[in-house]
């Protein structure tokens, strides 16, 4: 009997211990958010909960049908902090919570898969943008700019407190002989960063970019967008790839691009 009391000592410490890990790295992964008066887009994956922490109590929820939002403590519910599950794949809502001090979080609540690259948060830390003023600690990634991020960007280089990773995702383009794929993510407390590699395939048409007509999903997320070759030449050219480089809020999707480019009329 004291072997296997020792046994279940020893499951139970295991389990707290897995419990404290697991909340603790969720803890560790919050993104803020800094609520105003806009609408703040945020993504939640189908498959399980994401925690929304607000700095204030919930009083209420607009009605909503495609998530179950509940107390993310269901034995002692404390409505600062909830769990937003999914109850479809894809979709999104507008969702409104009003907190006891009477301030109004506005958001849109995108559901993505697991596999999105930048969908590495489980926790999201709703605060007011009068909080966004610089502490005095010098938290790694809140004193970079999104110039200093698309710098960074342009030369390749890792930024203090951001995930930098290569990968490789088609993007639809919507634009016929043109293909796009996202070959690096910056992931930080402020900002996104995207960098697509964009390859003209036409065998007779060019393109020409205007990178300020970007936009990054609705509303649009992109708050700084640099190419390095704005005119791109077709198929039979050395000039048809370029690097499209976007600066965007860390509640961004890649995948909601919206090319800025134009057919070159041949005369």
């Amino acid at each position: 009997m004291k072997k296997e009391s020792v046994k279940i000592i020893l499951i139970l410490i295991g389990l707290c211990l897995g419990l404290a890990l697991t909340f603790t790295s969720k803890k560790c992964n919050a993104r803020t958010v800094f609520y105003g008066s806009e609408t703040e887009t945020v993504t939640v994956a189908y498959g399980g909960p994401t925690i929304f922490r607000f700095n204030e109590e919930v009083k209420t929820i607009s009605q909503v049908s495609r998530f179950s939002i509940t107390s993310a403590d269901s034995q002692n519910p404390n409505y600062t902090t909830l769990s937003v599950n999914p109850r479809f794949t894809r979709g999104s809502s507008k969702v409104t919570f009003i907190l006891a001090n009477g301030a109004v979080v506005a958001t849109k609540i995108v559901i993505v898969s697991k596999e999105i690259p930048e969908k590495t948060d489980s926790f999201y830390d709703f605060r007011p943008k009068e909080t966004l003023i610089e502490k005095s600690d010098g938290a790694k990634g809140q004193n970079i700019t999104e110039l200093d991020l698309m710098k960074a960007m342009i030369r390749g280089e890792q930024v203090i407190g951001h995930k930098t990773r290569a990968l490789i995702r088609r993007v639809k383009t919507g634009v016929s002989g043109l293909s796009a794929k996202l070959v690096r993510i910056y992931t930080g407390p402020k900002f996104n960063g995207y960098v697509f590699k964009i390859r003209n395939k036409s065998k007779k048409k060019s393109y020409r970019f205007e990178v300020k007509n970007l936009s990054l999903g609705l509303p649009n997320q992109a708050l700084l967008s640099q190419v390095d070759r704005k005119i791109l030449g077709n198929k039979k050219s050395k000039e048809n790839i370029t690097f499209l480089r976007i600066v965007a809020k860390p509640t961004s999707v890649y995948y909601n691009i919206n090319l800025p480019v134009a057919l070159i009329k041949s005369k």
